[in-house]
C-alpha cells in the first residue's frame, strides 16, 4: 500500500486537543508526509484501520463519512498511480493529494515534457501532414488515455513495467478488446518514434516491447454477388407496410417499414460506392465536376491519391437516377456515415441477408466468440470491400485494383486476395462437379 495515514504527534495538537490527519507517501522511492487538511480527537481515531470511527465528527462539524471519503480518495489515487509504475516528484505527489480535495478547485496537472510534445505532435500532423478528421480522433483519444493512465508520466519513465501496466489498465480499466489495445500501442509507438526523430527523448525500450495480447483475423464482411443485385434491384416497401423476416436460426419475426426516402438513398449510395470502390467520405464529397470522359477523377481524403476510376454501367444508373436534383454541385445525396450505417442495416435485414458470421475476439486474454447475421455487421465500408473481393475474383490483377482504390501496398490488400482465392478454389470444385 502506498499510503498511510495516522494522527500527527501531541505536540501538534490544538487547544480542543484535535491533531492533524497525517498520509505518508511511498512510492516508487519517493515520500511525502503532509496534512490531508482535516483534524480529528484521538478518541475519534481509530490506529487499527486508520480511518475515524463511526458516528464521530470534528470540531468544525465535519462527519466521519466526510474524512473517511478524502482517505479513501487519496488512497485510491496513490494505488492507481502504483499499479501503472507510476514515477512522481514530491511536488507531484503533493499535487495529487491537493486535486483529491472537494473543497479546493480543482487545478489539472501541469503538463509534463510528454504532453507538451504530443501537442506539437498532433499539430504537426494536423497542419503539415493534413490529417483527417478520424485520424486527429484516434490521436485525441489515444492523450486522453493517457492523461487518466497517469498525468505525469515522461518519456523515461516508460520502461517494460509501465508499458505492461498500462496494457493493463486498457484492458481492465477502460474494457478494451485485446486488438484494440494492440492499436493502441501501435499508435504509442509511433508518436515515441517521432519525438525520438525530433530529440526529445533516447529511450528505446518502446521498439522491443510486445505485449502478450491475443488476436484472431476478422473475416472480410462483403456482400456476394448474388446478394449486391438483390439489394441493387430491391424495391423497398411503402412506409407502415409489415413485413415477415425470417432469421438465419430459422425462426420469424415482423418489422414495420419506416423512412423510406432515407433507406431509398443508402441503398444507392451503397451499390454505388459497391460499383466504383469509393470510400464513403469520397463518395459524400463527389462533385459532379470530378466525373468526365466516363470515369471519376478525384484526390482521395484520406491518404490524398489521385485515383481514374471508370465507371461502370451500374455505377452510371445512379448517377444518372440524380442528375436531375439540385445537390449544390454533388454528384448524390448526402447521408451522415453514422445514420447511412443505420438504415444500411435496415435494408439489409429487409433483404434477409442472414448468413450466420462468427466474430472472436480476446478481452484480457480471455476468448469470446459471437454469432451474428450478415446485415448486423455490414456497415458503409463493406460497399469497398465488396467492389475489390469481386475484382480481384473476377481475374483483375492486384495492380490494377490498386490503382483503383488507391491502395498502395500489397499488405493491405492481402486479405482481399485470400477470400479471392478462396472463391478460385470453391469455383474449381464447382468446374470438377460438372463432369
Amino acid at each position: 500500500m502506498p499510503t498511510t495515514f495516522y494522527l500527527a504527534s501531541e505536540s501538534k495538537a490544538k487547544k480542543n486537543g484535535e491533531r492533524p490527519i497525517i498520509v505518508s507517501v511511498h512510492i516508487k522511492g519517493t515520500h511525502v508526509l503532509t496534512n490531508i487538511g482535516y483534524s480529528i480527537h484521538p478518541d475519534s481515531w481509530n490506529e487499527t484501520t486508520g480511518y475515524v470511527k463511526k458516528g464521530k465528527s470534528n470540531s468544525k462539524g465535519i462527519d466521519f463519512n466526510a474524512i473517511n471519503s478524502r482517505i479513501n480518495t487519496i488512497k485510491s489515487a496513490f494505488e492507481k498511480l502504483e499499479s501503472r509504475e507510476a514515477i512522481l516528484t514530491k511536488e507531484q505527489i503533493l499535487q495529487v493529494i491537493g486535486n483529491t480535495n472537494e473543497n479546493s478547485t480543482k487545478k489539472e496537472p501541469e503538463q509534463t515534457p510528454f504532453f507538451t510534445c504530443y501537442d506539437e505532435f498532433i499539430k504537426d500532423g494536423r497542419n503539415n501532414k493534413h490529417w483527417a478528421l478520424n485520424t486527429l480522433k484516434k490521436w485525441t483519444a489515444l492523450k486522453s488515455h493517457l492523461l487518466k493512465f497517469n498525468p505525469f508520466v515522461t518519456f523515461e519513465s516508460f520502461d517494460r513495467d509501465t508499458l505492461d501496466a498500462y496494457v493493463r489498465y486498457c484492458g481492465m480499466d477502460l474494457q478494451m478488446l485485446d486488438v484494440s489495445v494492440t492499436k493502441e500501442l501501435s499508435l504509442l509507438r509511433w508518436y515515441m518514434n517521432w519525438a525520438a526523430d525530433n530529440g526529445y527523448h533516447s529511450n528505446m525500450v518502446f521498439q522491443r516491447y510486445r505485449a502478450k495480447l491475443k488476436d484472431t483475423k476478422k473475416p472480410v464482411v462483403f456482400l456476394t454477388s448474388d446478394e449486391l443485385i438483390k439489394l441493387y434491384e430491391f424495391k423497398i416497401p411503402k412506409n407502415g407496410t409489415e413485413v415477415i423476416l425470417h432469421n438465419y436460426d430459422g425462426t420469424e419475426c415482423t418489422t414495420t417499414v419506416s423512412e423510406k426516402s432515407s433507406l431509398d438513398k443508402t441503398r444507392d449510395l451503397f451499390c454505388f460506392c459497391a460499383f466504383t470502390s469509393l470510400r464513403y467520405s469520397d463518395m459524400a464529397a463527389l462533385k459532379r465536376t470530378d466525373i468526365y470522359d466516363g470515369a471519376i477523377h478525384i484526390t482521395t481524403i484520406k491518404t490524398d491519391d489521385t485515383v481514374v476510376i471508370e465507371l461502370n454501367s451500374r455505377a452510371k444508373e445512379i448517377l444518372d437516377k440524380y442528375k436531375a436534383f439540385d445537390l449544390d454541385g454533388l454528384a448524390l445525396p448526402v447521408i451522415s456515415n453514422q445514420k447511412m450505417n443505420h438504415y444500411l442495416k435496415m435494408i439489409c435485414e429487409l433483404c434477409e441477408f442472414n448468413t450466420p458470421l462468427t466474430i472472436t475476439s480476446y478481452k484480457n486474454g480471455t476468448r469470446g466468440d459471437y454469432t451474428f447475421p450478415k446485415w448486423q455487421l455490414i456497415g458503409t465500408h463493406a460497399a469497398r470491400r465488396t467492389f475489390i473481393c469481386h475484382a480481384l475474383s473476377a481475374g483483375i490483377p492486384p495492380q490494377v485494383v490498386m490503382k483503383w482504390t488507391g491502395h498502395s501496398d500489397y499488405k493491405a490488400m492481402k486479405p482481399y486476395i485470400d477470400v479471392a482465392e478462396q472463391k478460385k478454389a470453391t469455383a474449381m470444385e464447382q468446374f470438377e462437379n460438372a463432369f
